[in-house]
């Protein structure tokens, strides 16, 4: 009896003090981090003249780093090198995957700094299937993530047809990137957020850029960020539920006008757009 009346007295003691507790100035609370993923700039919107000045330029600016070199061996060392030393990053190249797999000695600057190969396809066969297949092992090796990048008038055009690929594949070194400007050009606006749910883990990077809703042409579909009436909340938003924790770059293909005046603007509707979510 006297046991049992000492452990009542016991949980009436805490009861008590827990709500006082949690009322108390300075009590530990739950913050969600804020969703800010790494932005970089494509290569093909930078271009200044030479690695050291795309580098300086996209420090000032506020962006991560370079995306979608298209560059490799000897080369793509002097773009790292000089990335590095601003402080910055080269998240990935782009190379197409054909019957062949792609060599070591192509990539091996990325080597241990939380790279991508960004590959397109643009036939499809058996002896693709197994080049995908080693270049993903060889990639691994080297501690370099491999992405499926669609790509409009390719084989593989689609986010489904990349899952199906990666499946078929069957690699854990191989994912897909969303690009959203192939995206609108392929497939249909309203399945954006069931695209990037069935992506699941294997969601390795997003592109995105300003852009019309129901654009035909690559003027519509790719303009700086802070054009275009194609809601980047939505998109930005989906990651965010999804926690999606990968990179975001900035496609840049053929947007007219003064680029840095370009990269100033997108920078400044990135902020706006993560501010706002």
């Amino acid at each position: 009896m006297k046991l049992m009346k000492l452990s009542s007295v016991v949980v009436w003691a805490v009861l008590m003090v827990m709500p006082v507790f949690a009322d108390q100035p300075g009590s530990p609370t739950i913050v969600t981090p804020a969703f800010a993923p790494a932005f970089y700039a494509f290569e093909n919107g930078v271009r200044f003249g030479s690695p050291e000045k795309d580098a300086r330029v996209l420090r000032e600016l506020g962006y991560a780093g370079i995306s979608q070199v298209q560059a490799s061996g000897d080369k793509l060392a002097s773009q790292v090198a000089a990335f590095e030393k601003a402080g910055l990053k080269v998240l990935s190249v782009y190379l197409n995957v054909g019957e062949t797999p792609l060599a070591q000695d192509l990539v091996k600057p990325l080597a241990n700094r939380d790279a991508l190969i960004e590959i397109t396809i643009r036939k499809l066969s058996p002896k693709t299937v197994q080049a995908v297949r080693e270049t993903a092992e060889m990639a691994s090796q080297l501690n370099i993530r491999v992405a499926i990048y669609p790509h409009h008038g390719n084989a593989i055009a689609t986010m489904p047809q990349a899952m199906e690929l990666i499946r078929t594949v069957a690699h854990p070194n191989l994912g897909v990137m969303f690009n959203l400007c192939h995206f609108l050009k392929n497939e249909r606006s309203e399945d954006l957020e069931l695209v990037l749910e069935n992506a699941g883990s294997r969601l390795f990077a997003v592109s995105t850029c300003g852009a019309n809703l129901g654009g035909e042409d690559w003027g519509q579909l790719i303009k700086p960020l802070n054009q275009g009436d194609f809601p980047q909340a939505r998109l930005m938003q989906t990651l965010k539920k999804l926690g999606f924790k990968g990179p975001v770059g900035l496609q840049c293909y053929a947007v007219p006008g003064d680029k840095q005046q370009n990269l100033t603007d997108s920078m400044t509707a990135w902020k706006k757009i993560l501010s706002e979510l």
